[in-house]
Protein backbone atom coordinates (compact mmCIF):
# COMPACT_ATOMS: atom_id res chain seq x y z
CA UNK A 1 0.00 0.00 0.00
CA UNK A 2 1.02 3.62 -0.88
CA UNK A 3 1.15 6.57 1.63
CA UNK A 4 1.77 9.96 1.91
CA UNK A 5 5.49 11.88 3.17
CA UNK A 6 4.09 15.63 2.78
CA UNK A 7 5.51 18.81 3.54
CA UNK A 8 2.96 22.33 3.51
CA UNK A 9 3.79 25.87 3.12
CA UNK A 10 1.17 28.78 3.74
CA UNK A 11 2.69 32.05 2.63
CA UNK A 12 0.05 34.61 2.61
CA UNK A 13 -0.45 38.08 0.38
CA UNK A 14 1.87 40.73 2.52
CA UNK A 15 -1.58 42.99 2.69
CA UNK A 16 -2.99 39.92 4.52
CA UNK A 17 -0.18 38.12 6.40
CA UNK A 18 -2.07 39.63 9.58
CA UNK A 19 -5.22 37.92 9.08
CA UNK A 20 -2.85 34.71 7.85
CA UNK A 21 -3.81 35.20 4.45
CA UNK A 22 -7.25 33.87 2.47
CA UNK A 23 -6.22 30.29 1.86
CA UNK A 24 -6.85 27.20 3.46
CA UNK A 25 -5.29 23.99 3.75
CA UNK A 26 -5.58 20.31 4.93
CA UNK A 27 -2.69 17.35 4.77
CA UNK A 28 -3.52 14.29 6.75
CA UNK A 29 -1.90 10.77 6.42
CA UNK A 30 -3.34 9.10 8.28
CA UNK A 31 -6.18 9.89 6.25
CA UNK A 32 -4.20 9.55 2.98
CA UNK A 33 -6.45 13.14 2.27
CA UNK A 34 -4.78 16.35 1.04
CA UNK A 35 -7.10 19.58 0.13
CA UNK A 36 -6.54 23.20 -0.73
CA UNK A 37 -8.86 26.15 -0.96
CA UNK A 38 -8.59 29.83 -1.58
CA UNK A 39 -10.96 32.22 -0.68
CA UNK A 40 -12.63 34.69 -2.98
CA UNK A 41 -10.87 38.05 -2.12
CA UNK A 42 -13.71 40.30 -3.38
CA UNK A 43 -15.95 39.47 0.01
CA UNK A 44 -13.23 41.51 2.21
CA UNK A 45 -14.37 44.52 0.59
CA UNK A 46 -18.48 43.38 2.12
CA UNK A 47 -16.61 43.14 5.63
CA UNK A 48 -16.25 39.50 5.16
CA UNK A 49 -13.09 37.65 5.92
CA UNK A 50 -12.47 35.17 2.73
CA UNK A 51 -10.07 33.30 4.54
CA UNK A 52 -12.28 31.66 7.01
CA UNK A 53 -14.75 30.39 4.44
CA UNK A 54 -12.04 28.53 3.18
CA UNK A 55 -10.99 27.57 6.37
CA UNK A 56 -14.45 26.20 7.55
CA UNK A 57 -14.84 24.35 3.96
CA UNK A 58 -11.34 22.28 4.66
CA UNK A 59 -11.91 21.64 8.28
CA UNK A 60 -15.26 20.24 7.46
CA UNK A 61 -14.35 18.16 4.63
CA UNK A 62 -11.53 16.97 6.83
CA UNK A 63 -14.21 15.70 9.16
CA UNK A 64 -16.23 14.25 6.72
CA UNK A 65 -13.44 12.24 5.85
CA UNK A 66 -12.95 11.27 9.15
CA UNK A 67 -16.43 9.27 9.66
CA UNK A 68 -15.84 7.52 6.69
CA UNK A 69 -16.30 9.10 3.63
CA UNK A 70 -13.66 8.27 1.02
CA UNK A 71 -15.15 10.10 -2.18
CA UNK A 72 -13.53 13.26 -2.73
CA UNK A 73 -16.66 15.03 -4.50
CA UNK A 74 -19.51 13.61 -1.55
CA UNK A 75 -16.74 14.26 1.14
CA UNK A 76 -16.50 18.20 -0.08
CA UNK A 77 -20.00 18.44 -0.72
CA UNK A 78 -21.33 17.36 2.85
CA UNK A 79 -18.76 19.82 4.04
CA UNK A 80 -20.25 22.76 1.66
CA UNK A 81 -23.60 21.58 2.81
CA UNK A 82 -22.91 22.76 6.57
CA UNK A 83 -20.75 25.42 5.98
CA UNK A 84 -22.27 28.41 7.79
CA UNK A 85 -19.77 30.66 6.96
CA UNK A 86 -19.99 33.68 4.79
CA UNK A 87 -18.42 33.64 1.15
CA UNK A 88 -17.04 31.42 -1.56
CA UNK A 89 -13.90 29.75 -2.40
CA UNK A 90 -11.99 27.55 -5.47
CA UNK A 91 -11.69 24.08 -3.71
CA UNK A 92 -9.10 20.64 -3.87
CA UNK A 93 -9.28 17.72 -2.77
CA UNK A 94 -7.84 14.66 -2.96
CA UNK A 95 -7.71 11.07 -1.41
CA UNK A 96 -5.23 8.09 -1.62
CA UNK A 97 -6.91 4.75 -1.50
CA UNK A 98 -4.12 1.78 -2.32
CA UNK A 99 -2.69 3.38 -4.76
CA UNK A 100 -5.54 5.10 -6.42
CA UNK A 101 -5.24 9.24 -6.36
CA UNK A 102 -9.14 10.13 -6.30
CA UNK A 103 -9.45 14.19 -7.00
CA UNK A 104 -11.96 16.94 -7.29
CA UNK A 105 -11.00 20.52 -7.97
CA UNK A 106 -13.20 23.31 -8.55
CA UNK A 107 -11.45 26.38 -9.20
CA UNK A 108 -8.28 27.27 -10.27
CA UNK A 109 -6.18 25.23 -7.69
CA UNK A 110 -5.10 21.98 -8.40
CA UNK A 111 -2.35 19.89 -8.63
CA UNK A 112 -0.04 18.35 -10.82
CA UNK A 113 1.56 14.63 -10.84
CA UNK A 114 5.30 14.14 -11.29
CA UNK A 115 7.08 10.67 -11.77
CA UNK A 116 10.66 10.35 -12.70
CA UNK A 117 11.14 14.16 -13.46
CA UNK A 118 7.75 14.58 -15.85
CA UNK A 119 4.94 15.96 -15.12
CA UNK A 120 2.28 13.02 -16.21
CA UNK A 121 -0.70 14.53 -14.91
CA UNK A 122 -1.12 18.70 -15.93
CA UNK A 123 -3.61 20.96 -13.40
CA UNK A 124 -6.85 20.70 -14.64
CA UNK A 125 -9.11 23.83 -13.82
CA UNK A 126 -12.55 24.78 -14.33
CA UNK A 127 -13.02 28.59 -14.91
CA UNK A 128 -16.03 30.78 -16.12
CA UNK A 129 -13.36 33.11 -17.84
CA UNK A 130 -10.39 34.55 -17.06
CA UNK A 131 -9.34 35.31 -13.17
CA UNK A 132 -13.13 33.87 -12.92
CA UNK A 133 -12.77 30.56 -11.65
CA UNK A 134 -15.49 28.01 -10.43
CA UNK A 135 -16.25 28.31 -6.83
CA UNK A 136 -18.46 27.25 -3.65
CA UNK A 137 -20.52 29.57 -1.41
CA UNK A 138 -22.83 32.17 -1.08
CA UNK A 139 -24.81 33.72 -4.13
CA UNK A 140 -22.34 31.11 -6.95
CA UNK A 141 -24.07 28.48 -8.67
CA UNK A 142 -21.49 26.10 -8.81
CA UNK A 143 -21.64 22.59 -6.91
CA UNK A 144 -18.88 20.64 -5.63
CA UNK A 145 -19.74 17.91 -8.86
CA UNK A 146 -19.31 20.93 -11.17
CA UNK A 147 -15.46 20.60 -10.39
CA UNK A 148 -12.91 18.33 -12.80
CA UNK A 149 -12.89 14.78 -11.04
CA UNK A 150 -10.89 12.35 -11.21
CA UNK A 151 -8.63 9.38 -10.49
CA UNK A 152 -5.26 8.50 -11.24
CA UNK A 153 -3.04 5.28 -10.45
CA UNK A 154 0.47 5.91 -8.17
CA UNK A 155 3.70 4.50 -7.59
CA UNK A 156 6.35 4.90 -4.99
CA UNK A 157 8.75 7.86 -5.48
CA UNK A 158 5.46 9.83 -7.05
CA UNK A 159 5.21 13.79 -6.08
CA UNK A 160 1.68 15.35 -5.84
CA UNK A 161 2.54 19.13 -5.64
CA UNK A 162 -1.16 20.94 -5.10
CA UNK A 163 -1.40 24.77 -4.32
CA UNK A 164 -3.98 27.79 -4.92
CA UNK A 165 -3.38 29.66 -7.93
CA UNK A 166 -0.98 31.49 -6.33
CA UNK A 167 1.59 29.07 -7.17
CA UNK A 168 0.41 28.18 -10.56
CA UNK A 169 0.10 32.03 -11.71
CA UNK A 170 3.85 32.60 -11.13
CA UNK A 171 5.70 29.16 -12.01
CA UNK A 172 4.93 27.57 -15.16
CA UNK A 173 4.70 23.43 -14.68
CA UNK A 174 8.29 22.97 -15.62
CA UNK A 175 9.43 25.15 -13.18
CA UNK A 176 8.23 23.69 -10.64
CA UNK A 177 9.41 20.52 -11.70
CA UNK A 178 12.80 21.83 -11.60
CA UNK A 179 12.76 22.74 -8.17
CA UNK A 180 11.57 19.48 -7.34
CA UNK A 181 14.56 17.92 -8.99
CA UNK A 182 16.89 20.27 -7.76
CA UNK A 183 15.36 20.64 -3.82
CA UNK A 184 13.76 16.94 -4.01
CA UNK A 185 13.75 16.28 -0.11
CA UNK A 186 10.56 17.13 1.52
CA UNK A 187 11.65 18.78 4.40
CA UNK A 188 11.56 22.26 2.97
CA UNK A 189 10.31 21.61 -0.34
CA UNK A 190 6.82 23.50 -0.24
CA UNK A 191 8.85 26.54 1.23
CA UNK A 192 11.09 26.13 -1.75
CA UNK A 193 8.80 26.81 -4.43
CA UNK A 194 6.55 29.02 -2.90
CA UNK A 195 9.36 31.21 -2.31
CA UNK A 196 9.94 30.59 -5.68
CA UNK A 197 6.80 31.72 -6.56
CA UNK A 198 6.75 34.43 -4.46
CA UNK A 199 10.04 35.83 -6.11
CA UNK A 200 8.46 35.55 -9.62
CA UNK A 201 5.18 37.62 -8.22
CA UNK A 202 7.37 40.11 -7.36
CA UNK A 203 9.95 40.07 -10.09
CA UNK A 204 9.39 43.55 -12.82
CA UNK A 205 9.05 41.80 -16.26
CA UNK A 206 8.68 38.36 -15.91
CA UNK A 207 7.55 36.03 -18.15
CA UNK A 208 4.54 34.29 -16.09
CA UNK A 209 1.55 32.08 -16.37
CA UNK A 210 -0.52 35.50 -15.19
CA UNK A 211 1.60 37.41 -17.72
CA UNK A 212 4.18 38.02 -20.49
CA UNK A 213 5.28 40.99 -18.13
CA UNK A 214 5.20 39.90 -14.81
CA UNK A 215 3.51 37.91 -12.32
CA UNK A 216 0.51 38.14 -9.84
CA UNK A 217 0.68 38.88 -5.95
CA UNK A 218 -1.46 36.73 -3.88
CA UNK A 219 -1.79 34.13 -1.06
CA UNK A 220 0.60 30.86 -2.18
CA UNK A 221 -0.45 27.86 -0.23
CA UNK A 222 1.46 24.45 -1.14
CA UNK A 223 1.20 20.86 -0.05
CA UNK A 224 4.10 18.82 -1.91
CA UNK A 225 3.30 14.90 -1.09
CA UNK A 226 5.52 11.68 -1.67
CA UNK A 227 4.47 8.15 -2.47
CA UNK A 228 5.60 6.20 0.11
CA UNK A 229 5.15 2.30 0.41
CA UNK A 230 3.80 1.82 3.91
Amino acid sequence: MLGFEFEVCILPHPDKADRGGEDALFANNKLNALGVADGVGSWYFRGVDPGIYAQELMRLTEVAIQAGQRDPVKALDEAYDVNKEQGTTTACVALLDDAQLNSVNVGDSGFILIREDQVIQSRQITIHGFNFPFQLGQGSPDQPEDGVVDSFELKPEDIIVMATDGLWDNLFEEQVVELVVEKSYMSKLAKNIAEEARFAATEPGRKTPWSDVGGKLDDISIIAARMVSS
